[in-house]
């Protein structure tokens, strides 16, 4: 009987121990994948600035399109009707370049001001994916 509760005892301590080494192997690896979306965010807010301030100088040559176009429609320029009237058409799909610009350019702002947004998103992203592998290793599917 001694010998029984000694055994179970051990394997209780065996099968503690795996559990205690595959959870820090797997906090390893997730520390290693924080620290790697880390770095590659770092990269990617680096890339993220010359294109805000590219939209700012598109913005700027579309500013100054429109303000030729606004010229050329004017009353004093002679154009026959349907000329006129494409001008206008041209008129109205570059202001919706310009919101669509504005817009653009607003969420690329919001991206170097507020970087936490971008870290938690891919600190969210890198959980569920290894929650999903966790879940195909073990052989449980997800409930969709």
């Amino acid at each position: 009987m001694a010998k029984t509760l000694k055994d179970l005892l051990l394997a209780l301590l065996n099968a503690t121990l795996i559990l205690l080494a595959l959870c820090l192997f797997l906090g390893w690896k997730l520390a290693q994948s924080v620290e790697h979306i880390r770095s590659g965010f770092a990269e990617n807010l680096q890339l993220v600035a010359p294109l805000r301030e590219q939209a700012q100088g598109i913005r700027g040559e579309l500013t100054a399109l429109r303000s030729d176009l606004a010229t050329l429609s004017s009353p004093d320029t002679q154009l026959d009707a349907a000329d006129r009237q494409q001008l206008n058409a041209a008129l109205q799909r570059l202001g919706n370049v310009e919101d669509k610009l504005e817009d653009t350019q607003a969420r690329l702002a919001n991206l170097v001001e507020n970087p936490e947004d971008l870290i938690d998103h891919a600190i969210t992203t890198s959980a569920d994916r290894i929650t999903d592998r966790l879940m195909t290793l073990k052989g449980c599917e997800p409930a969709t």
